[in-house]
């Protein structure tokens, strides 16, 4: 083996992230706004403090995105009826627009990943990175032995 296995996933995230730039570009939509769209869209009427916890990031962080997002009518925010200090966050016609793009683009990504797999080559491909996912979750937590 000539390039490490780390290597190569590095290889595949900075090639589909590059490809998902373009999209995004070609769209308006700053790179870091995804992730925050989609937990809107899982969650509405999500606080900022909660979308800050899911992407492990300073609420301070997710202020500035979410100004952003707001400007650029993706999102709106209101205040919480019960409790004024809290925000909660919701997607515009516009974020839900961009939302199913986003979608789209995930599933034709996929489609472009897989070309040429076997359904069989599919689920054991499924199968070895569930298994990498699950031994990074246990190093994560203390579990594994390095």
């Amino acid at each position: 083996m000539n390039e490490s296995i780390l290597k190569k996933f590095f290889m595949i995230q900075r090639l589909q992230f590059q490809i998902l730039h373009k999209e995004l570009e070609k769209h308006g939509i700053h790179p870091g706004q995804p992730p925050m769209l989609m937990i809107v869209a899982k969650h509405e009427g999500v606080t900022q403090n909660r979308i800050a916890e899911e992407l492990n990031v300073k609420p301070a962080t997710v202020a500035i995105m979410l100004r952003r997002m707001e400007r650029a009518g993706l999102i709106r925010r209101e205040q919480d009826e019960n409790d004024r200090r809290l925000q909660r966050v919701y997607l515009t016609e516009k974020g839900k627009l961009y939302c199913d793009f986003l979608k789209q683009h995930s599933q034709s990504m996929e489609t472009v990943i897989m070309k040429g797999f076997t359904d069989s080559e599919k689920e054991q491909l499924e199968s070895f990175l569930s298994r990498i996912i699950a031994n990074l979750e246990n190093r994560l937590r203390g579990e594994a032995n390095g």
